[in-house]
């Protein structure tokens, strides 16, 4: 969709093997659909205010630290992997979690109940990040920086949004996101609806008046992850100069008629306050269907799409992941009115659905 909205709008578009200049001034917009662009952005252009602000809130040690006068009893250290993995258990302040400084989609993020899962946890990262190397540059996941940080507990939300011409924030859309489990970091499944984006809309947009006044950017989007804590709303991470990853952004269109990047390119503001009077109170959510850890890509021979697709009741769009080294099978688009139905899809057990290669037989 993203693609599609560029070419009705005559946006330009930069692939990665363009080599030429990059000119940008103060009134520039820019969306992209890989933290792997703010390396181009940094060579391109290393004064300009959006390069400067991404690069400090992609560092999530960085980005903690700036938001200490908003939550200046929360615990974080930066630490190296080396020191991680030596490091004495008995001083930490369990429960925790530990995760890259710089990461992408969940990648070596761990939750630590407590000393006993420690080491465990540890070695985890360290092979999810030793697998990352070839498929994530440096930049975009951090194979060395290590970020220990105090665990919030309370129900998860994320955002797509930009900060407009005066800095003002605009909100495009507010995900609930749902958790298999206590120890579960993956990205299942985000789902939304009038009645969730009614209930923290002001609360969300109160801490963005907040993070404006310290970044002191226009035209800026992000994708920002928050935890509503009995302290308030708590920011987790922030995702710079781009909206929810693998198009899953394209969910607001889905359920709002809201495209993200139209609205960005545009300066346009959705009417909330419109959309919030709706008598739809069905949930829209999406569904990422990835490869479990022990099986990579390479040792896929297929997946049974449209088995999997008797699962939803409702499938709004279903799209393929064609990549040889992402985890990721598809995205899975869809409406309910059942929360059931929702429960029933982040738990899916996906081994019946995959064929793995036979050892010694060619693809």
């Amino acid at each position: 969709m993203l693609m599609e909205t560029a070419q009705r709008l005559h946006i330009p578009v930069i692939d990665e093997e363009y080599e030429g200049p990059l000119v940008l001034d103060e009134h520039s917009r820019v969306l992209t659909n890989s933290e792997a662009c703010l390396q181009r952005l940094n060579e391109w252009a290393p004064q300009h205010p959006f390069t400067r602000i991404s690069q400090m809130v992609k560092q999530k040690a960085t980005f903690r630290a700036m938001l200490s006068d908003l939550f200046p009893d929360y615990y974080f250290q930066l630490v190296s992997l080396q020191e991680l993995r030596s490091m004495p258990k008995e001083i930490l302040p369990f429960p925790l979690v530990i995760k890259p400084n710089k990461g992408y989609s969940s990648v070596g993020v761990k939750l630590v109940q407590d000393r006993s899962e420690w080491d465990r946890s540890v070695a985890e990262l360290y092979g999810e990040l030793t697998l990352s190397k070839g498929v994530y540059s440096e930049s975009v996941v951090d194979q060395d920086e290590i970020i220990i940080e105090k665990w919030i507990d309370g129900e998860e939300y994320a955002v797509d949004c930009y900060f407009d011409h005066e800095g003002k924030p605009v909100i495009l859309n507010i995900l609930k996101r749902m958790f298999a489990s206590s120890t579960d970091t993956s990205d299942r499944m985000y789902y939304t609806s009038t009645s969730i984006v009614a209930e923290v809309f002001h609360e969300v947009e109160e801490f963005l008046h907040k993070l404006s006044g310290m970044l002191k950017v226009s035209h800026y989007p992000f994708h920002l992850e928050l935890r509503r804590s009995e302290a308030g709303m708590m920011a987790i991470e922030l995702n710079p100069l781009r909206f929810a990853g693998a198009g899953t952004t394209d969910i607001s269109t889905h359920a709002y008629g809201i495209n993200g990047a139209e609205a960005y390119m545009l300066n346009q503001r959705p009417d909330w306050s419109e959309i919030l009077t709706r008598t739809d109170d069905r949930v829209y959510g999406f569904c990422c269907i990835e490869l479990p850890v022990d099986i990579v890509k390479q040792d896929l021979h297929s997946f049974d799409h449209e088995a999997l697709k008797e699962r939803f009741t409702d499938i709004l769009e279903y799209r393929n992941v064609e990549s040889s080294d992402d985890q990721m099978l598809s995205v899975v688009f869809f409406r309910t009115s059942s929360m059931e139905e929702v429960h029933d899809l982040l738990h899916i057990e996906l081994n019946p659905y995959i064929t793995e290669k036979k050892v010694g037989v060619p693809s």
